[in-house]
């Protein structure tokens, strides 16, 4: 039998039929990736905004009163009182198109290189309160300049030294601006501080409120006793927040990143593993450090390239408000027992006493 090779003819049609397939094949991968990359953009440039605006309200609500100035068009200006320091220090913010810088303490921080718009505004009907509006934009390889989603948002923030001094005559003051950074320049509250200003003063308060019981009419009892329980509420509303902080929390800030900026799976894993085990902590009997650090890998916890930093300081801080919500409990205690002697009962059975270690 004769053997029989391919003709030029029958190359030609077949690489006709092959540029008929692939040529719309190729339109629709193209387009496919193009989609992806869009929508990579806009996963981004969420997280970017929710970022900066975790930043600025941290900082923001901390300023001191009447210390809010717009000294140019691309400077913003707050002052802030820094632990261990006589007098207030200056934090800035300094905008020039597409960056968002922050200057503290003699030491900048490039938040973001994605900013489109920013500014931020005073509320003249609402005093103590600032508008901060944000317009972010970013584009990956496959999408063009023109092409790049953007995200708007605006968010006011209650500067809390103006809006309580405007509000209570005896306000106290707020605290300090005590933060840490963690990877790429996000920004952790000072949790910790904030967990000691929500029950500042209580104990000596309620001493002397129970020195004066006999001078108490009922109604005052009953305000006293609203307090305290409020007091309980919001360490019980920050342990909340700090929870949603923990599990949040960028894994990137709970290791040194390689150039690539990139974890591994294994990194991504004990990250998650050590965040959910902390957030699990329900109560003060469970915080226990030893846990938090086999959920990162036992005794290699810090030879294996995991910081301690930022998870350690979000421990502490959820420690100290468990602390502070141990104390108001003994203080309704106290209270309830003077209460009782005065015949104004006070109801203490919806205290959830195993939370706090009663």
């Amino acid at each position: 039998m004769q053997k029989r090779g391919i003709t030029l003819v029958e190359m030609m049609v077949a690489t006709f039929i092959l540029s008929m397939i692939s040529v719309p094949l190729y339109y629709v991968l193209k387009d496919a990736s193009h989609k992806k990359a869009i929508v990579a953009c806009k996963d981004y440039i969420k997280q970017e905004s929710n970022k900066i605006l975790k930043i600025l309200e941290s900082d923001l609500s901390q300023a001191r009163r009447d210390s809010f100035k717009q000294p140019s068009d691309d400077v913003f200006e707050i002052n802030v009182r820094k632990e261990g320091a006589d007098k207030d220090t200056s934090l800035r913010y300094v905008y020039i198109a597409p960056d968002l810088k922050r200057q503290f303490d003699g030491r900048e921080w490039l938040i973001s290189k994605n900013v489109e718009e920013f500014s931020i505004t005073t509320s003249p009907d609402a005093p103590g309160r600032l508008v901060v509006s944000l317009k972010t934009k970013a584009w990956f390889d496959g999408v063009k300049e023109e092409e790049a989603p953007v995200l708007s948002q605006e968010k006011m923030i209650v500067m809390r030294e103006d809006a309580a001094f405007e509000k209570d005559k005896h306000w106290r003051d707020v605290g300090d601006v005590n933060k840490f950074f963690a990877t790429q320049g996000s920004l952790m509250a000072g949790v910790k501080s904030d967990a000691k200003k929500l029950v500042q003063d209580f104990t000596s308060e309620w001493k002397d409120a129970g020195a004066d019981l006999n001078s108490m009419t009922v109604g005052q009892l009953k305000k006293v006793k609203e307090d305290l329980f409020n007091g309980l509420k919001d360490v019980e509303k920050s342990i909340k927040g700090i929870d949603d902080d923990i599990i949040e929390l960028d894994s990137k800030a709970l290791f040194d990143v390689g150039c690539d900026g990139k974890l591994s799976k294994s990194q991504k894993r004990r990250a998650k593993k050590v965040k959910e085990t902390l957030a699990a902590m329900d109560t003060k009997d469970k915080m226990d450090w030893n846990k938090v650090k086999e959920a990162g890998g036992g005794s290699s916890f810090f030879s294996s390239g995991m910081k301690t930093d930022a998870i350690k300081e979000l421990y502490n801080a959820k420690m100290e408000l468990f602390n502070s919500g141990q104390e108001i409990v003994k203080q309704i205690d106290d209270f309830a027992k003077l209460s009782s002697e005065k015949g104004v009962d006070i109801d203490t059975s919806s205290i959830n006493r195993s939370k706090w270690g009663v």
